[in-house]
């Protein structure tokens, strides 16, 4: 038999409050299911398995050499002198079981020996290591040989005969239904024999309890067989084929019912995982939603005293960006001026302050307002703040994301100013990159003369930046306001011919979708961010699958059986 089990490999992070109790649920159901499979694919012949398992110093190994009939486990009283299994296999079956001692011995100690004992011939006798040992392996060997076994002989000796962990180890067995002989080693008097026999059968109910009594020194293997008969008198009833058989279909059905349940608890525990991460992803994609609506609505101004400061010095920075790249000057400089001074008397009934004090105010409204498409950077710097605040307030609502908070708290990173201006100008590039574009597309379809005529119009190209730059500053209620009583009367009729109004809005339109997506998606950005540390804290959905596709083989298994 090759033994190639399958293993469920779930990495967790270990910030997770419930990390290890999970992970010790995956390791247990591991455990259950490579035991279940080598046990399902044993031959009907192949012998039992009957484990010794007790704490340190009990005697575990003085009783299996006993048994066995060599001195083969090495005997201690104080530190675990056993380290791994020594298992007494009869020869027919060495090569099986060093095939299971590949994938059951945590670091290859375990040691495979034979005897020549008549009761063992139909019996796998395993001295397991202290369940209770400083040495971790030891204890998970132990465990292991704990869900192989077929029968339990439970060793305790009269100075730990009350210990709590042996109590947990006969409780477990008669939990799980397994076949136990319980031994009290080293007993002196019979005053503590009976003690520890009435506290058992107190706890547990009628137990059969075998006394072993103590001999001087620190025997290797016991002279008299007569204190092993009733031991010996166990391994009998394995003689027949028939009784191997039938108890090994009995434990394997408990082992399948037990690795169910496992499945059950693991597959529960993933899901609820699963499901704190999905609620408070909700919950912050809601928030997400909320906040950039929120920013949308502010970027659609209506027009006041301090929106056309804003455009007055935009259009200020125009006219000086682009006085040194068009000839001649003075068509642009008239062009912009023009519609300046219109904006100024039509649009806003306040009495405006000189140019210069205008500048020298709305540059003091903070950096985002010198950069070239800059309107919208302070909306978006406060919406990112807004979001962080948001799912700060998320995780800290309930106890159920407390350890969200702390991972996200060590772990996500919050844009600066400075991140989020550089994350603009790489989307949304500069009004006159956008509008070459325009330009180009404006030009197809029109007659050679308009073309000609096109050409010498710095009118035309002033339209395009003033409409930009107004869409990017106020949005297109504000473009409306100032095509309608503005740029109207301003443009040429031939251009109006043309229909240069419809096509400025629809430029416009265009402008707003840009701008807007580009808003958004760093705005998704930094809610991403906060969403990809959270969801890589879940297992993933087919995690799940591949427990609820194994209980279902399990149970499949198990019916046609």
């Amino acid at each position: 038999m090759t033994f190639k089990p399958r293993k469920l490999e779930y990495t967790l992070d270990t910030r997770l409050n419930n990390c290890l109790a999970l992970v010790n649920k995956i390791a247990v159901t591991n455990e259950l299911l490579q035991a279940y499979e080598m046990k399902k694919h044993l031959r009907p012949d192949f012998p039992i398995f009957i484990c010794i398992i007790g704490g340190t110093g009990a005697g575990k190994s003085l009783l299996f050499n006993s048994l066995v009939g060599s001195k083969f486990s090495e005997v201690g009283v104080r530190r675990p002198c056993t380290r791994g299994a020594v298992i007494s296999s009869p020869p027919t079956s060495v090569n099986i079981l060093r095939e299971l001692g590949k994938e059951w011995a945590v670091d290859g100690t375990t040691r495979i020996v034979t005897s020549d004992r008549e009761y063992l011939a139909n019996i796998i006798l395993v001295d397991t290591p202290d369940f209770d040992s400083v040495e971790k392996d030891n204890v998970i060997i132990s465990d292991r040989f704990f869900i192989l076994s077929d029968v339990i002989i439970f060793v305790a000796s009269e100075e730990k005969y009350a210990d709590l962990l042996g109590r947990n180890v006969i409780r477990r067995s008669l939990e799980w239904g397994k076949k136990v002989e319980i031994v009290l080693n080293k007993s002196l008097t019979e005053t503590a024999f009976n003690d520890f026999s009435k506290g058992l059968n107190n706890e547990f109910g009628e137990l059969e309890v075998v006394k072993i009594g103590r001999i001087p020194g620190i025997p290797e293997i016991l002279d008299s067989s007569a204190q092993i008969e009733p031991l010996v008198s166990l391994f009998s009833r394995f003689k027949s084929s028939d009784e191997t058989s039938k108890l090994r279909t009995i434990e394997l059905h408990r082992l399948r019912s037990s690795l169910i349940q496992s499945i059950n608890g693991t597959a529960t525990e993933l899901q609820l995982l699963r499901d704190r991460v999905a609620n408070a992803i909700v919950q912050i994609q809601d928030a997400l939603t909320q906040v950039t609506e929120e920013m949308e609505a502010r970027l659609q101004v209506s027009p006041s005293h301090e929106v056309e400061q804003k455009i007055q010095i935009r259009l200020g920075d125009i006219l000086r960006k682009y006085d040194i790249l068009y000839v001649p000057r003075a068509a642009l400089r008239s062009a912009v001026e023009k519609i300046v001074s219109t904006v100024r008397s039509s649009i806003f009934s306040s009495r405006m302050e000189s140019d210069t004090g205008q500048s020298d105010t709305m540059r003091l409204v903070g950096k985002f307002a010198q950069n070239d498409c800059g309107a919208p950077l302070p909306q978006l710097d406060a919406s990112i703040a807004k979001l962080n605040l948001r799912v700060a307030e998320i995780l800290l609502s309930t106890e159920e994301f407390s350890d969200f908070r702390r991972i996200v708290s060590d772990s996500c990173h919050r844009f600066t100013s400075e991140q989020i201006e550089t994350f603009y100008q790489n989307a949304f590039p500069e009004v006159e990159h956008l509008l070459e574009a325009e330009f180009e597309k404006f030009k197809d379809g029109l007659s050679t003369f308009d073309e000609i005529k096109l050409y010498g119009s710095y009118t035309l190209w002033s339209l395009f930046l003033i409409t930009a730059e107004i869409t990017i500053g106020g949005g297109l209620t504000l473009l409306d306001v100032v095509l309608n009583t503005v740029i109207v009367p301003f443009i040429p009729k031939w251009l109006l011919k043309l229909k240069i109004i419809d096509i400025l809005r629809d430029i416009a339109q265009r402008i707003d979708d840009q701008r807007r997506e580009a808003l958004r998606n760093i705005l998704r950005q930094q809610a991403y961010i906060y969403i990809k540390i959270i969801i890589d804290l879940a297992p993933s959905e087919e995690a799940i699958l591949d427990l609820v596709r194994l209980k279902n083989d399990l149970e499949n298994f198990s019916k046609i059986a």
